[in-house]
């Protein structure tokens, strides 16, 4: 019955993850409904309990159902960032935004992944998109201070950390100390960045 799908999401939700994926699994054996949503959940389900490689041959089943599935793209894109494939996880992303060009979690994940191959300009495009298209996504001011810092913006960088705190991100994120330290160590690194035109000239 598609009842079953139902009833996976509400174990999903309730983080009964084992159960869930049974429901989920007895859905698929009918074959009924939208299976590419069906194997989509599932693999939420088995990333929960630890199973990554089970949970990425899940989205590669909703993606063979349903191609252009943005938020399996966007998921796999996970998986793959998580082991350090960035390279992977930047193509799975990039198919995400293809597909759904507003997918402003895919551009914000996809900047993540830029960031680990130290692709800061193009990071950083990537979240000022994100939050163009959703301005309440704190987490992406948070991570474009840290890139505009590792470019030595530290004018951006300090507003951008700055906007964060104020929006309570840090609270939410449970960083508000460890961003305040951080914005504590930027001003003194622009002080210094500021300074050594001068000492230069002296030299």
């Amino acid at each position: 019955m598609n009842n079953y799908f139902e009833q996976g999401l509400a174990l999903l939700e309730a983080e009964e993850f084992q159960d869930a994926l049974a429901m989920f699994d007895s859905a698929i054996k009918l074959g009924l409904g939208d299976l590419a949503a069906i194997y989509l959940c599932r693999s939420e389900a088995l990333l929960s309990l630890g199973r990554w490689d089970e949970a990425e041959d899940s989205i590669n089943s909703a993606l063979a159902i349903e191609p252009y599935l943005a938020a399996a793209y966007n998921e796999r894109g996970n998986i793959r960032r998580a082991r350090r494939d960035n390279d992977l996880a930047i193509n799975d992303y990039t198919m995400a935004i293809h597909i759904e060009p507003e997918y402003d979690e895919a551009h914000f994940n996809r900047a993540l992944a830029y960031e680990a191959r130290r692709r800061y300009a193009e990071a950083e495009a990537d979240l000022t998109r994100a939050l163009k298209l959703n301005p309440e996504l704190k987490a992406a001011y948070e991570a474009r201070g840290r890139i505009r810092a590792a470019q030595f913006k530290f004018d951006d960088a300090i507003a951008d950390l700055s906007a964060y705190l104020r929006s309570g991100g840090g609270r939410e994120y449970d960083n508000h100390s460890e961003t305040q330290g951080y914005l504590l160590i930027l001003r003194v690194q622009r002080l210094l960045w500021r300074l050594i035109p001068r000492w230069g000239r002296r030299a």
